[in-house]
């Protein structure tokens, strides 16, 4: 049996920053003002962390629950004022394939599908809701926002989530992460998943995405076949086509030796132990 588990923003689809949109709102209807912050410092965490970094940018300190509280009700009351603007922008749109790829996956009775988002399971299924793509998804197993901060936790409590959902264990090289930042690869690696990237249109810091090195680094789910050979439902007729993906059972030495730029500290990041110190460029 197979776990793939799904991020939103920016792999299953592009929302435009609405999430963005409604915290700023929510905090200047809580507080009068939203302090400021790059949106690169939000991007690929979770609401938990999102909402407790505004809150001491504004306030200097920690919020309390009852604070945290206060702010998801606001930010989930925006919303959907927010996905009505982003549409009538015409600047949300699902990821190109993302619909094709999920009806390939119902196919494989050995596949379990679910998300791993920093979104609140309400936020999630708003967004998703408003792409089409809510029947896809059970909202109630999965890894969400308000569980932890913490981005490899997220996903371990989602895996936890699914094996009491689906009354099945899965071992780490049965469970398959794709997002859109590097915080979603290095997530995966500290639990031992499997990982993809999507490259399109995400707000990523593209130098630390690239640096952390995910198993597949794609443009969007168009290609169904390639996806199918990384999560090894599929042979590859041509053998490995190097420059392009990883499988799972893949030596190391055929990851992206035909790739242009190819760099020593790329490879490197396959062969560590740790990761927490990539924020600084530590491991090098």
């Amino acid at each position: 049996m197979k776990l793939v588990l799904f991020d939103i923003d920016g792999t299953l689809m592009n929302c435009g920053g609405l999430g963005l949109r409604a915290l700023k709102r929510a905090m200047e209807k809580l507080y009068g003002k939203c302090p400021k912050f790059e949106n690169k410092d939000l991007s690929g965490r979770t609401d938990l962390y999102n909402f407790s970094l505004v809150y001491k940018l504004l306030k200097g300190k920690k919020p309390m629950a009852k604070e945290i509280a206060k702010i998801r009700d606001a930010y989930l009351d925006q919303l959907p004022k927010e996905i009505a603007e982003i549409k009538k922008e015409k600047k949300f749109k699902l990821m190109p394939g993302v619909k094709e790829f999920l009806d390939t996956l119902k196919k494989y009775p050995q596949v379990k599908i679910a998300l791993a988002t920093g979104n609140t399971p309400q936020s999630a299924e708003l967004k998703l809701k408003a792409g089409g793509l809510d029947n896809y998804f059970d909202f109630t197993c999965g890894g969400f926002g308000l569980v932890t901060e913490n981005r490899a936790e997220l996903l371990a409590y989602g895996v936890k989530s699914c094996e009491k959902k689906y009354k099945t264990k899965f071992t780490p090289n049965d469970v398959f992460i794709i997002g859109d930042t590097h915080h979603d690869v290095l997530a995966a690696k500290e639990n031992g998943y499997h990982s993809a990237v999507l490259m399109e249109d995400n707000m990523a810091d593209k130098k630390k995405l690239l640096r952390a090195a995910a198993e597949l680094e794609v443009k969007n789910f168009k290609d169904i076949e390639l996806f199918l050979m990384w999560l090894v439902l599929k042979a590859d007729p041509k053998g490995i086509k190097k420059g392009a993906y990883i499988t799972p059972a893949t030596a190391i030495e055929h990851v992206f030796f035909s790739r242009t730029g190819i760099d020593e500290d790329r490879l490197k990041m396959f062969k560590i132990k740790k990761y927490s110190d990539l924020e600084s460029g530590k491991i090098w």
